[in-house]
C-alpha cells in the first residue's frame, strides 16, 4: 500500500475512534506499518508522537464543545478521557494558554494557537514545518490538466513537464520566478480534479496559447515547509491531519503547491504547500 493512502487510513482510523482508547499498535495496524516505521514517519509529517496529535486534536474537539454547549467544564473533561477536571484543566492551558473558564470567556479566541505554530518553525529540516500564511490575491498563468486522486496515472508529471518547456513563453512573470501547482477546488471531484501548473504574474495579457490564467484569492493558509525527501501526497495528508488536529476548518477552496529556487522535478524538489482553513 503506497505511505499515502496509509497515512490517510491512520488519520481517518484515530478520527473515527478518537473518543475511544486508541493505541499506537492499532493505528499503525490500521495504515498497514510496523509500529517503530510508523511512528517514524508519524513523527516526520506532523512534527508530533502519535500521543501529542491526539491529545491536541481532543482538545480541539473539547473547545468547540465549550463554546457550542452548555455542558460543564467537568462533563466535557470526562467525556474526553481525562480523569479529572484538574487534568483536563492543566493540558488545555498548556495548548491554548488560558484555563477552559477563561477560553470560554474570551469568545473562543485561542491566544496561543498561533504562537504554538510559530514554534514549529524550530524544527529542523528532517520533518515538515507549519506557520499560518494571510495572502493577498494573485494572478498565475500556465497549463492545466485533469488528474486522478494522488496522480496514479501520472498526468500531473507529464503536465509539468510539457510546462516547464514553454515556461519562457509566458510573459509578465515575476522576479524571482514562482512555480505553483494548483488544485482546482471547484474542478474537484471524488477520484479525479483538474490541475493547473503555472507562474506568478503580474498581469494576465498575452497568454500563450494553450495556456490558462487563474487568479488566487486573497485567503489564509495553513502553510507546511515541505524537504524534499517527503512525497506530495504525503505531504497533503500530514498537513491536512496537521491543521485538523488544531481545530482548524478546511475551507472549500484551491490547495496550492509552491516551488522556488531551482525547479526541475516537482516529485523530487522541497516545496511549500498552502492547505486553505477557517480559523474558528
Amino acid at each position: 500500500m503506497p505511505t499515502d493512502q496509509s497515512m490517510l487510513r491512520a488519520l481517518d482510523f484515530i478520527e473515527d475512534n478518537i473518543m475511544g482508547d486508541l493505541s499506537l499498535y492499532d493505528i499503525s495496524a490500521a495504515a498497514g506499518f510496523s509500529v517503530p516505521h510508523f511512528y517514524r514517519l508519524f513523527k516526520r509529517l506532523t512534527g508530533d508522537t502519535v500521543g501529542a496529535y491526539i491529545l491536541r486534536r481532543k482538545l480541539s474537539m473539547a473547545a468547540k464543545d465549550i463554546m457550542k454547549t452548555n455542558k460543564t467544564i467537568a462533563c466535557i473533561a470526562y467525556e474526553y478521557g481525562f480523569e479529572s477536571h484538574d487534568v483536563f484543566t492543566r493540558a488545555f492551558a498548556r495548548i491554548y494558554g488560558v484555563s477552559p473558564k477563561k477560553y470560554k470567556e474570551s469568545n473562543g479566541t485561542p491566544p496561543l494557537k498561533r504562537q504554538t505554530l510559530e514554534q514549529e518553525q524550530r524544527v529542523k529540516n528532517q520533518q515538515m514545518n507549519f506557520s499560518i500564511l494571510h495572502t493577498k490575491g494573485f494572478e498565475v498563468i500556465g497549463m492545466e490538466c485533469t488528474a486522478s486522486k494522488w496522480d496514479l496515472d501520472g498526468a500531473i508529471g507529464r503536465l509539468w513537464s510539457d510546462f516547464l518547456t514553454r515556461a519562457d513563453e509566458v510573459k509578465h512573470s515575476c522576479e524571482p520566478m514562482i512555480m505553483y501547482g494548483i488544485c482546482e477546488h471547484e474542478y474537484c471531484e471524488e477520484y479525479h480534479f483538474k490541475y493547473l501548473a503555472g507562474i506568478r504574474v503580474n498581469s494576465t495579457q498575452d497568454i500563450p496559447s494553450g495556456m490558462v490564467s487563474r487568479r488566487v484569492q486573497e485567503r489564509t493558509f495553513l502553510q507546511a515547509e515541505v524537504p524534499e525527501f517527503i512525497s506530495v501526497p504525503d505531504a497533503y495528508a500530514g498537513t491536512i491531519g496537521y491543521a485538523k488536529s488544531l481545530g482548524y476548518e478546511i475551507a472549500a477552496y484551491d490547495d496550492i503547491e509552491v516551488y522556488e529556487e531551482v525547479f526541475k522535478d516537482p516529485a523530487f524538489h522541497s516545496f511549500q504547500l498552502l492547505i486553505p482553513v477557517i480559523e474558528t
